[in-house]
């Protein structure tokens, strides 16, 4: 069976996101790109016009997984707010584990972002409603006296993202899963005190 146009461009961004992240960007080639998804030049340059236009495309790929499938997805449930930003944090990745993707690289927007300002841009801009989410999930929790009330939701959503971006940097430590699963159980613990 011929596979449908749609298919072509859904390999060249996850091959784009395996070698991004296993080599990363500026050493990983359009050449490359298309060995490893399989794509002739012109069927690449049909959906990219340059490999930033596929970067932009790998990070909201990447992002858009954590949303619909990843950790993030966890925060759409009924229940209690503190439920809710349990399971999420539960269901991040482990430092090892693979990512958002299903790539045994761990949020490879969060490391090309360290290579070029737009990417960084990008992903911020991406990333942004998961922290109003989890911000807003706090501030009714409060209100809904759910929550203590003197938690500040504003602080603890940049606490809880922080974290969940954080667990990208711990194999740069020398691949510490301690360190890790240290910060997950504290914010577990500290999230479980302010339950009312």
């Amino acid at each position: 069976m011929p596979r449908r146009p749609s298919d072509a461009r859904k390999r060249i961004v996850q091959a784009a996101l395996e070698l991004f992240g296993r080599r990363g960007y500026h050493d990983t080639s359009i050449a490359d790109i298309l060995e490893e998804s399989g794509c002739t030049r012109g069927v690449l340059y049909h959906y990219f016009s340059s490999k930033e236009e596929l970067g932009y495309a790998a990070i909201d790929e990447e992002v858009g997984a954590l949303f619909e499938r990843g950790a993030v997805s966890h925060l759409q449930s009924d229940g209690h707010p503190i439920d809710r930003l349990l399971t999420a944090l539960d269901a991040m990745p482990t430092v090892d584990g693979p990512g958002v993707t299903g790539s045994s690289v761990a949020n490879v927007s969060l490391r090309m972002a360290s290579v070029h300002d737009g990417f960084r841009k990008r992903a911020a801009e991406r990333v942004a409603p998961a922290d109003g989410q989890v911000e807003e999930i706090v501030r009714r929790g409060t209100a809904d006296g759910k929550i203590a009330a003197s938690v500040d939701p504003r602080v603890l959503a940049h606490v809880f993202i922080t974290m969940g971006a954080g667990i990208h940097v711990a194999p740069l430590l020398h691949g510490r899963e301690v360190i890790w699963e240290d910060a997950r159980r504290w914010l577990k613990e500290y999230l479980n005190s302010l339950r009312t």
